[in-house]
């Protein structure tokens, strides 16, 4: 009898243990806020729409393609001296946050801002962060809602990744990892948003991530391109946005199955600093300022039917 009973304290106290093992996989935050958990809300570049999206046939669909510009001088990669897991980390890192091939941006995130109904999503809805270097790969991403993200670490040091919503200031969800070679699935994005990536151990790490509603959406190749295609006819709104650079709005017309162009050029905005990680006690961070990025601005563009540039950030409205 003794026992059976110490056998079932000890089954007890491992359920006990696993359900409080945070490694595991991402996890949001419940109940009331605390002090620290969480930023001051910012103007964002998306906001949740007023209706879903609502998939429909589309018949002789149209593509949008085209080209995203960078007008000004380009920014010069940050060099971060590490004050912590040096062996890691090393003793300098290079931030280079943006592909420019000459005055093309790759990497910059193009999408349809007033689009409510139309094509289905891809069938593959998985992503993929990785903490490579003490820094997280790619640094500027656009994903679906409702998809899972997939975050690595390669690193033989602790990262504790936090997703800030940048309209609300909430912490979507938090992604811990204690070895290399771990990889935790996030998949709590289930409304358009702005979302920063940071570390809690290394503050200068951050990444981005536009979080879509719909499937109309464009990352640019190295060369600054991009296409979009099974449009419905119509006239639309049109984002362009690239994190270290800033944004830029225009409008096009859609014809049945017939091709537009739009070329944006961006012109960059003044810089800002990033949200540094909230650190828990347990995990201090590091002292290492982390690197400008610049501000974002309202999902809404300000004015329809002529390109918007980047400039003082408007409020945030929620469609």
């Amino acid at each position: 009898m003794l026992r059976r009973f110490v056998g079932f304290t000890i089954v007890c106290l491992v359920v006990l243990a696993c359900s409080h093992d945070d490694t595991a996989s991402a996890h949001g935050r419940k109940g009331p806020r605390a002090p620290g958990d969480g930023v001051a809300p910012r103007p964002a570049v998306i906001a949740p729409a007023a209706e879903p999206y609502k998939i429909v046939s589309v018949a002789a669909g149209g593509t949008i393609t085209g080209t995203v510009d960078f007008e000004g001088t380009a920014p010069v990669a940050e060099i971060v001296r590490p004050s912590t897991d040096q062996k890691v980390c090393g003793n300098s890192l290079v931030q280079k946050t943006i592909t420019l091939s000459g005055t093309r941006v790759g990497g910059a995130v193009v999408w349809l801002t007033d689009i409510r109904s139309g094509k289905g999503f891809p069938l593959e809805r998985r992503f993929d962060l990785t903490n490579d270097g003490c820094t997280l790969d790619p640094f500027v991403q656009v994903i679906s809602t409702n998809s899972t993200l997939n975050v690595g670490n390669d690193d033989r040091t602790l990262h504790t990744n936090r997703f800030i919503n940048v309209g609300t200031g909430e912490i979507a969800a938090v992604a811990p990892f204690n070895d290399d070679g771990e990889v935790v699935p996030v998949d709590r994005f289930k409304e358009a948003a702005e979302i920063e990536v940071v570390c809690e151990q290394h503050p200068w790490t951050h990444a981005w991530i536009a979080v879509l509603d719909h499937p109309y959406y464009a990352q640019t190749a190295a060369n600054g391109t991009f296409s979009i295609d099974g449009i419905p006819p119509g006239r639309y709104r049109i984002r362009a946005w690239h994190p270290s650079l800033g944004y830029m709005d225009d409008s096009v017309t859609v014809g049945a199955g017939l091709q537009a162009n739009v070329a944006f050029r961006i012109r960059r905005a003044t810089p800002a600093v990033p949200t540094p990680a909230a650190a828990d006690s347990a995990h201090p961070a590091s002292s290492t300022p982390a690197v400008p990025i610049l501000p974002t601005a309202s999902s809404t563009p300000t004015i329809l039917g002529a390109p918007t540039t980047t400039g003082p950030p408007p409020p945030l409205q929620r469609d």
